[in-house]
C-alpha cells in the first residue's frame, strides 16, 4: 500500500467525462485521499502542457505524491513534471483513451478505482522518451510513442470528435486513413537488446510500453509491459489495403501476437532500446509523430528508454 503525506490532485476541466460525472468523480477523489490522512491539494489543469509545471511548484511545495485524473494526454502532461522524482504517480481514468490506467487493471468507477489505486504499490519503472521537431521538442511517455499513419489519425480525432464520439472517434478516423490515406515510407535505425544497430525503411512505427491499447484491440497483445525494460517495436514494412485490413481485423480478434515476431512480410515485432526515424524524400518530411495518443509534431524523431524513472502505483508484484 502507499505511503504518502501531501498529494497533488491534478484534474483535466475539459477531460472525455461529462461536467456532472467529472465534478463528482474528483469530489470523491478527493475525499478518499484526505481518508488516507493525507494532506491533499486540489488543482484543474490551466492548459495543455501546464501540469508538468504545477507538479513541479507542488513538490517544491512538500507534495510526495501526484494524482493524475483525466485521460492518457493528462497523464503525459503530468509526466513531465514526475519523472526522475521519488514522487509517487496515481492515475485516475477519467479520459476518453485511459489506456495506461487499463493497462493497471482500473475501472472506470471512480470509488472502486480510488479503492484499488490505494491498495496499490509504488514501484519504479522504465519511461519513453521521444524527441522530434528537429531536436526542439522532448516528451517522457508511459504507453506508447511512435511515427507514421496512426499520429495521422490522432491528428484527425480532433478533441471536439472525441467529446461527442468518445473512442470511437479513433476508430472512425482509423477506417478513413485505412482506405485513403498515402502510406509514406522513411528510414529507421534501432537498436536491439543486444546493442546492435538494425536499419531499413518502413512505413509505420509504434514503439509500445503496455501490454494492451485496450478496447477494440484489447486481445492484440504484442509483448510488451511497464515492467520491462525495454520498447516492443510495431514495424509496418509494406502493405497493401487489403493486406491491412485483413492484419486490423486479425488484431482485433487476438490474432496476432508479439511472439510471433513476423506477421507474414508486412508486420514485424522487435524488441529494442532505442529507435531513430529520418525523411527519406520531401514526403516524408510531413510524417507525424505521437506520444501517448497526443500528436507532437513532425520527423526526424528520436525515441529511447529512460530506466528506474518514474514511481508508479501499480499492482502488487505476485510471490
Amino acid at each position: 500500500m502507499a505511503s504518502f503525506r501531501k498529494a497533488l490532485l491534478l484534474y483535466n476541466p475539459v477531460s472525455g467525462a461529462r461536467i456532472d460525472y467529472r465534478t463528482q468523480a474528483i469530489a470523491e477523489v478527493e475525499r478518499m485521499l484526505r481518508s488516507t490522512g493525507a494532506e491533499v491539494r486540489k488543482e484543474p489543469t490551466r492548459y495543455a502542457g501546464s501540469a508538468g509545471a504545477q507538479v513541479r511548484k507542488a513538490m517544491d511545495a512538500g507534495c510526495d505524491a501526484v494524482f493524475a485524473c483525466g485521460g492518457d494526454g493528462t497523464v503525459l502532461d503530468v509526466l513531465q513534471g514526475v519523472v526522475g522524482t521519488d514522487a509517487i504517480l496515481g492515475v485516475v481514468p477519467l479520459g476518453t483513451g485511459n489506456v495506461l490506467a487499463t493497462d493497471l487493471n482500473l475501472p472506470r468507477n471512480t470509488s472502486k478505482a480510488m479503492q484499488r489505486l490505494l491498495s496499490y504499490e509504488p514501484r519504479r519503472v522504465a519511461v519513453g522518451k521521444i524527441t522530434c521537431n528537429d531536436g526542439t521538442l522532448t516528451r517522457y511517455f508511459t504507453v506508447c510513442g511512435g511515427v507514421g499513419v496512426h499520429a495521422e489519425l490522432i491528428y484527425r480525432s480532433t478533441a471536439k470528435a472525441k467529446q461527442a464520439r468518445g473512442p470511437s472517434a479513433y476508430y472512425v478516423a482509423g477506417f478513413e486513413l485505412l482506405f485513403r490515406h498515402e502510406f509514406v515510407p522513411f528510414e529507421i535505425e534501432y537498436t536491439d537488446l543486444a546493442g546492435e544497430v538494425h536499419s531499413g525503411q518502413v512505413l509505420e512505427i509504434v514503439a509500445m510500453r503496455v501490454s494492451s491499447f485496450g478496447g477494440l484491440l484489447s486481445r492484440f497483445r504484442p509483448g510488451s509491459g511497464l515492467d520491462t525494460n525495454h520498447f516492443e517495436l510495431i514495424l509496418l514494412h509494406k502493405s497493401t489495403r487489403w493486406a491491412m485490413f485483413r492484419y486490423t481485423l486479425q488484431a482485433i480478434a487476438g490474432g496476432i501476437k508479439g511472439e510471433d515476431r513476423r506477421y507474414g512480410a508486412d508486420v514485424s515485432f522487435v524488441r529494442a532500446q532505442r529507435v531513430i526515424c529520418k525523411p527519406n524524400g520531401e514526403d516524408s518530411l510531413r510524417v507525424r509523430v505521437q506520444a501517448d495518443g497526443e500528436l507532437l509534431g513532425i520527423m526526424p524523431a528520436e525515441i529511447s528508454l529512460v530506466p528506474d524513472a518514474l514511481n508508479l502505483l501499480m499492482p502488487a508484484v505476485r510471490k
